[in-house]
C-alpha cells in the first residue's frame, strides 16, 4: 500500500481501538488487500480469525474485492489462499459522490429527527428506498459519517411531526383544512379556515404558508402553534402564479409582505464581527452591502422590505455592533426596545 492508504488504515484501526469495537468493513478490505499483496497467501480461515468475524464474511469482503472493485484476485488450491494474478500497483477508490454523501446524511438526520413517532415508518420506508441502490456495495458503519458531519437542529414534538404530515397531505390533494392558531401573546386560540399552499423551514421552524379563506388574504402558520387540525373533503384549485419558495425567498426571517405594508429601505450600519459576518451571508434577495473602511470591519448593509418586526430582531442580536440609519421608524423601534429592556 502507498503512504496514503496506510494512514487510513493506521486511522481506522486506532478508532476501532478507541471506541472498542470489531474492525469495520472498509478496514477488512484494505487489511485484506495489504496481505494479498504481501504474497502470504491469506486464506478465510485464517483472516476470519484475525478480524474475529465469521469466515462467510471474509467471503464476501473477496467477492466484493473481485466483482466491485474488480481485483485481479484468484484462489491457489496448492497453497491454500489467495494471490493477484496481476499487478495491483493502485488500491481503487470507492466512487461516492460528495452529493451522494450530502444527501444520504441529511436523509438520516431526517429520519432521527422523527424517531418514536408516527412519521417513523413512512421515513424509514424513504430512507430505505433511497439507499436500496447501495445493495451489494460495501457496508459501512453510520459512526464513520458521524465523526465526520454533523447538523444541529431544532428537536421536533412528535405532535408537530404528525401535524406536518397531515398538512403536507391536505397540500397534495388540495384541501381545506380547519385548525385553531395562537398568536404570539395571545392567550387562546383562534379557528382558521384556510387552503393550504406550501411547508418551509426557516430558522428550524416550520411554518405553513396558506390563503386565509376569513381574511381572503395570504397568511404565514407556525406549526407548533397551531392545534385541533382537521382535513375536509373540500378542494380548492391551487393559484398558478404562487410560488412557495419564491414567496419566502422575499421576506426577511418567515414573514412576507402581506396586507398594507409599503416597502420601506432599511439602512444599517455594522462593524467588527458583525460586518465580517454580513459578508459571509444573505438574509434578503434585496440585500446590498457597502464598505465603509478598507479592511471591511465597517460596512452599511441596506435592504428593501415591508415590515420591520423580524429586522428588529436581527438588528438587536449584533447588540452594539448595529447602528439603525433608517427608516426612522426602526430606529424608534430599536430604542424602545432597549429602554424596555433596561427598565424590566
Amino acid at each position: 500500500m502507498n503512504r496514503l492508504q496506510n494512514d487510513i488504515a493506521n486511522l481506522m484501526q486506532d478508532a476501532d481501538h478507541r471506541v472498542g469495537v470489531t474492525r469495520r468493513p472498509l478496514y477488512r478490505i484494505y487489511e485484506i488487500h495489504s496481505a494479498i499483496l504481501s504474497g502470504s497467501y491469506p486464506n478465510c480461515t485464517k483472516l476470519a480469525e484475525q478480524f474475529c468475524v465469521k469466515r462467510k464474511t471474509v467471503q464476501r469482503d473477496i467477492t466484493f474485492m473481485r466483482d466491485e472493485l474488480k481485483l485481479p484476485v484468484k484462489y491457489a488450491d496448492s497453497l491454500h489462499g489467495y494471490y493477484y494474478d496481476e499487478d495491483v500497483s493502485a488500491f481503487p477508490v470507492f466512487q461516492t459522490t460528495a452529493e451522494e454523501l450530502a444527501g444520504l446524511f441529511l436523509a438520516r438526520t431526517a429520519l432521527e429527527s422523527v424517531r418514536g413517532t408516527p412519521m417513523a415508518k413512512v421515513m424509514d420506508k424513504v430512507f430505505a428506498d433511497l439507499t436500496r441502490g447501495m445493495s451489494g456495495k460495501i457496508e459501512f458503519a453510520w459512526a464513520d459519517l458521524d465523526a465526520a458531519f454533523s447538523r444541529k437542529t431544532v428537536e421536533q414534538r412528535s405532535t408537530d411531526v404528525k401535524r406536518f404530515g397531515e398538512i403536507a397531505q391536505s397540500i397534495l390533494n388540495q384541501l381545506v383544512i380547519l385548525f385553531y392558531y395562537r398568536k404570539l401573546g395571545a392567550e387562546t386560540g383562534e379557528l382558521r379556515k384556510v387552503q393550504p399552499l406550501h411547508l418551509g423551514e426557516v430558522d428550524g421552524g416550520w411554518y405553513l404558508i396558506a390563503m386565509d379563506l376569513e381574511r381572503d388574504a395570504l397568511r404565514t402558520f407556525a406549526l407548533p402553534r397551531m392545534s385541533r387540525l382537521k382535513l375536509t373533503n373540500k378542494n380548492f384549485n391551487r393559484p398558478l402564479e404562487f410560488n412557495g419558495g419564491d414567496h419566502i425567498k422575499q421576506s426577511f426571517g418567515i414573514w412576507s409582505v402581506v396586507g398594507d405594508y409599503s416597502r420601506q429601505l432599511v439602512r444599517v450600519e455594522l462593524k467588527n464581527y458583525a460586518a465580517r459576518l454580513a459578508q459571509e451571508r444573505r438574509w434578503h434577495p434585496t440585500q446590498e452591502i457597502f464598505p465603509l473602511n478598507g479592511k471591511g470591519s465597517r460596512i452599511e448593509v441596506r435592504f428593501e422590505i415591508g415590515r420591520l418586526e423580524e429586522v428588529l430582531r436581527w438588528v438587536l442580536s449584533f447588540g452594539s455592533q448595529a447602528k439603525v440609519i433608517a427608516p426612522p421608524e426602526l430606529v424608534k423601534m430599536v430604542r424602545a426596545e432597549v429602554d424596555a429592556m433596561r427598565d424590566s
